[in-house]
């Protein structure tokens, strides 16, 4: 869990002796491509942090139809709210979820129970101070962005975003999870690709 403990020390230090204890909490999880981790409906009381693979949650309309809420995975994002795979909502509120999270490649997760993590947290102002930034930095703020773009901007502004906030992110997901991230048909993610390789200035 370097990796984390690495983005933990960008907004506090982490002694050896917590760090040890911090991560008794978790275990560590191997899930098989296309296992469904949870289900719509049923409260979510673990957190998922992405050690490799790929994971994505989505909702289902009262027409069937699939949209992808999130993508999850561990490489380069602006916010890192695709590291880590949770529904703080439905937990604290011990409401259903009204999402599912699949696994879109062969993935392992550090897995936690989110009441250990909440008992542990509560021990320190140190770890409750992180845990107010990360909501923010990293869950309320890309959450409250993404909801805006859905609202508000055109497709093509949607898919700018999407390039600056995950760079990486056409080596990671296929292009229909991406089109369904975005709330478009992939023909429509497809143009947009070829549009923004035409508008790139030639070396």
């Amino acid at each position: 869990m370097k990796y984390y403990r690495q983005l933990i020390e960008h907004y506090v230090p982490v002694h050896d002796e917590e760090w040890a204890r911090a991560t008794q909490l978790f275990t560590e999880v191997s899930v098989n491509k296309g296992d469904i981790v949870h289900r719509a409906g049923e409260v979510f009381s673990d957190i998922w942090f992405v050690k490799r693979g790929l994971a994505r949650s989505y909702f289902i309309d009262v027409h069937g139809k699939e949209y992808t809420w999130q993508l999850y995975f561990r490489g380069k994002s602006k916010y890192g709210l695709n590291h880590f795979m949770d529904d703080s909502v439905s937990f604290y509120e011990q409401e259903g979820s009204m999402l599912n999270f699949e696994i879109l490649q062969d993935a392992t997760f550090y897995v936690a129970s989110l009441s250990a993590l909440d008992a542990f947290i509560a021990e320190d102002k140190k770890w409750e101070h992180l845990a107010r930034l990360w909501l923010h930095d990293t869950y309320f703020t890309a959450t409250y962005k993404r909801v805006l773009s859905l609202m508000s901007e055109t497709v093509a502004e949607r898919y700018a975003r999407l390039l600056d906030e995950y760079p990486s992110i056409f080596t990671r997901a296929k292009s229909y999870q991406i089109a369904s991230y975005l709330g478009i048909t992939p023909q429509t993610l497809s143009k947009l690709k070829n549009e923004s390789r035409r508008m790139k200035p030639r070396s």
